[in-house]
């Protein structure tokens, strides 16, 4: 599990140390460097077994003077995470002619070797499911090379439903008391948050793969004629279920074109993952979620030691600062601060005749 994100000079984020948990939450509004902390998770993760830069596989953000924090003086992005036994730092640094170079650096060469292993993409012990994920399509692609990866936008994901349907998942990752294939268990918690079921299918002389869901009674709909968020909801079941043990899964807005209700069941479906030895890195705008976990920790379904939320703001400087969210007795913020979700409490206070600045 990673322990620790240590980031310099990317973005808005100019120096940013981050502890870990089970479960990491990143929340806050818009442009304050959410997407930088997974941006910086992935800037490492794609360089261990590639050098690559900032554009390889997992990100493809531009050049150095795109990305660099213009707030600091120093020319350099260095990123480091660290499991609490080994550790993994990758640096991007230009010289004064302009030109970039990428450096990469753990205590001895073995660390890195065991790392690259462990975080690995291709063999899935890392995760990544990005904000412009697939929605309803009337047929989805296979994956036609030797890597079965399920891509970062969701691409694959069907495809590799249809695949590996068949395949006996671990007694832990196991609900219900029927069907332990890895079909039956993304159907148990489709069926929980959406009230809804897939069935997919090969079509026979094609490098595609057709799925069809059966909801409230009405048999093989295909994803075009169903709500959109149930396949939105779909590549993130599939991911995180088949993911092997120890996995770090990353995902920006799980909440994508869910109702409120699906997003707090949502939220349960995430501890529950992470409660059987993968952790998550999640990005996330909805209150919904923040309070899924909220009331998790208030009924006492979740330990909240276990679930680390970060608040993302910038400060006077237009610098990102980062505050762990500390919840309280009933669900309580203990330190709430402007703009953590604060918006519905101010609505309320117009619709009562209280005004206040916001």
């Amino acid at each position: 599990m990673i322990k620790k994100i240590e980031i310099d000079n990317l973005k808005s984020i100019k120096h940013m140390k981050m502890e870990c948990s089970d479960i990491n939450l990143l929340i806050g509004i818009n442009s304050s460097g959410k997407s930088s902390v997974i941006q910086g998770l992935l800037f490492v993760i794609q360089n261990m077994e590639q050098p690559c830069g900032l554009n390889g596989a997992l990100i493809s953000l531009g050049t150095f003077e795109e990305n660099r924090c213009v707030y600091a003086n120093d020319k350099i992005i260095k990123v480091v995470v660290d499991d609490g036994k080994y550790f993994a730092s990758v640096s991007l640094k230009q010289n004064e002619t302009g030109d970039t170079f990428l450096s990469r650096f753990s205590r001895q060469e073995e660390e890195w070797d065991i790392l690259t292993n462990k975080w690995s993409y291709k063999k899935r012990n890392f995760q990544f499911l990005s904000c412009h994920r697939v929605g309803p399509l009337n047929v989805y692609n296979k994956n036609m090379t030797m890597d079965d990866v399920i891509d970062i936008n969701g691409e694959y994901a069907i495809a590799f439903l249809n695949k590996h349907a068949a395949d006996i998942l671990e007694p832990g990752l196991c609900k219900g008391d029927m069907d332990y294939t890895l079909q039956g268990q993304v159907n148990w918690w489709l069926s929980y948050i959406e009230d809804a079921e897939i069935s997919t299918e090969e079509i026979s002389g094609a490098d595609l793969v057709k799925a069809s869901y059966t909801m409230h009674d009405v048999i093989k709909t295909r994803p075009v004629n169903i709500g959109s968020g149930i396949s939105y909801l779909i590549s993130i079941l599939i991911i995180c279920l088949s993911s092997p043990k120890n996995a770090v899964i990353a995902m920006e807005n799980p909440e994508i074109h869910l109702h409120p209700m699906a997003q707090a069941k949502l939220c349960e479906f995430f501890y529950f993952i992470s409660q059987n030895n993968r952790q998550m890195f999640v990005e996330s705008h909805s209150d919904h979620v923040f309070n899924g976990f909220r009331a998790g920790i208030a009924a006492g379904e979740m330990e909240k030691e276990k679930i680390n939320i970060q608040f993302i703001s910038l400060d006077e400087e237009n610098v990102s600062q980062t505050l762990q969210v500390q919840i309280g007795r009933m669900g309580r913020i203990e330190n709430q601060k402007k703009y953590m979700f604060d918006q519905f409490d101010l609505d309320l206070n117009k619709m009562i005749g209280l005004r206040g600045d916001k």
